[in-house]
């Protein structure tokens, strides 16, 4: 999606602005540069020699270990997969022994049943997004999303697509589904009209696990209310679960940063909150209806590069997508990655990874903790994350959000500013702080020179 963005004319002019949002020194000009970087952080010149608060990306530390994972991976399938299967178009939903494999590891890690039949696979979050967009939507239809929400999903509903965004409230728990219900009911008349191939009106675009930017997560009162609200207006809600693997230890949350050392597999870890997804199972009654799609990638916990990932869904919300000419031409996106992920899975690599990347970046975000209980202001509000990748940080009054980015980009912190995650202007005063990419001691440190920073503003 960000590399999307950028290769689109109409979206140049607004490119520099939108990466100093991220925490990016400039964007490279000439296209021949471009060509020369080997990969996308380089390719929009992102700081390397600071502190990367913020890359929502696994670190250059865990991306490494994944030669050897693909290595075994690629034995593997090697081995065990015929050429016919490996190397021709794969079947529309993707290939059959990687959603058997994936539905095996999703019901574990998220205590809840997942079947190979409701999954398909996509090229990561952002091409499944594009998939049911492209298909389900068209330029002028509505989407409502979350206030705050994540920038570049925003950018690309709105300008890529061309939707009409309407912005809902948002408050420490997700979505105030009052308010979105307020808002279904003002725009209803401007919804498009169902047909068979198109049973949506309009779509909600949400991230109900360890949200991005703010962290939380929607509880389950709010998430029936979701579903009962989608159901009744003829709605499509894609909720981004790419977080949901990622939940920490109840030792984390009950307020012990300490440094742990106890293996991943053995210390006390209670999934994730239940996916939207599974509310919507739940109201179907058994029909093969549904109003939810679960939209998630491996990005987070194995390799972006690899682009890999999943669809869970109804038929309702699956079977056009299977039906698309899209598919019907190329088969199963990501055919011979998705042969590969098969292995991952069967073999427990992916389970092993999944441990190490958990424990690790529990541990960056308890020493992120630490240096923030130990030298933030009091004033500055912030709460220890659940799981995920995300610290939202909301400012003292009178400190200057824009003036705080600039200081510490001058001490070579990067940091993503609160306003490029609301289409209305708004948390000029808050900060997403990502705690994965960088090690222990460099997010001790920047914390620590964040508080010195703020409290020269106070």
């Amino acid at each position: 999606m960000i590399a999307a963005f950028f290769r689109n004319p109409a979206n140049r002019s607004n490119s520099v602005s939108l990466l100093h949002q991220f925490g990016f020194r400039r964007l490279l000009q000439s296209s021949t540069t471009k060509m020369d970087k080997t990969t996308l952080f380089q390719e929009v010149d992102i700081l390397v020699s600071g502190a990367n608060l913020g890359i929502g990306s696994p670190g250059p530390k865990e991306l490494a270990a994944c030669t050897q994972l693909f290595s075994e991976a690629t034995k593997y399938g090697m081995e065990n997969t015929s050429a016919t299967t490996l190397f021709s178009y794969g079947p529309r939903s993707g290939h059959t022994g990687y959603r058997k494999e994936l539905a095996t590891f999703l019901s574990k890690h998220y205590g809840d049943v997942v079947r190979p039949e409701d999954l398909m696979a996509n090229g990561g979050a952002s091409q499944g997004l594009a998939m049911l967009t492209s298909l389900y939507f068209s330029t002028g239809d509505i989407v409502f999303v979350e206030d705050a929400s994540y920038f570049l999903a925003l950018t690309y509903l709105k300008n890529d697509v061309g939707m009409k965004v309407v912005s809902v409230p948002t408050d420490e728990g997700g979505i105030v589904t009052s308010e979105f219900e307020r808002l279904v009911a003002e725009n209803a008349a401007h919804f498009k009209t169902v047909t068979s191939s198109k049973p949506f009106r309009a779509m909600l675009y949400t991230i109900a696990t360890y949200q991005n930017p703010t962290g939380c997560s929607l509880g389950r009162d709010r998430c029936m209310e979701i579903v009962r609200i989608a159901k009744a207006n003829d709605l499509l809600v894609v909720s981004e679960d790419v977080y949901n693997l990622l939940p920490f230890s109840k030792s984390f949350q009950d307020g012990d940063f300490s440094h742990s050392t106890v293996p991943a597999s053995e210390e006390r870890v209670d999934p994730s909150p239940l996916r939207l997804y599974h509310y919507d199972r739940l109201l179907n009654e058994g029909t093969s209806m549904g109003n939810v799609v679960s939209n998630s990638t491996f990005s987070k916990v194995l390799a972006p590069g690899a682009r890999l990932g999943w669809l869970e869904g109804s038929k309702h919300v699956l079977d056009p997508l299977r039906g698309s000419a899209f598919l019907q031409s190329g088969g199963g996106v990501q055919h011979f990655v998705s042969c590969l992920g098969e292995q991952l899975l069967a073999h427990g690599i992916q389970e092993r990874h999944l441990a190490m990347c958990r424990q690790t970046f529990e541990n960056r975000a308890k020493a992120l903790c630490r240096a923030f209980r130990e030298h933030l202001p009091a004033e500055v509000v912030w709460r220890p994350p659940a799981g995920g990748y995300f610290i939202w940080l909301r400012l003292p009054a009178g400190v200057d959000g824009m003036q705080l980015k600039k200081a510490a980009l001058k001490e070579n912190i990067s940091l993503t500013h609160g306003e490029a995650f609301s289409l209305e202007g708004k948390f000029a005063n808050h900060f997403r702080v990502c705690y994965t990419y960088e090690d222990e001691d460099v997010l001790e440190r920047a914390g620590e020179t964040l508080g010195k920073l703020i409290k020269s503003m106070m």
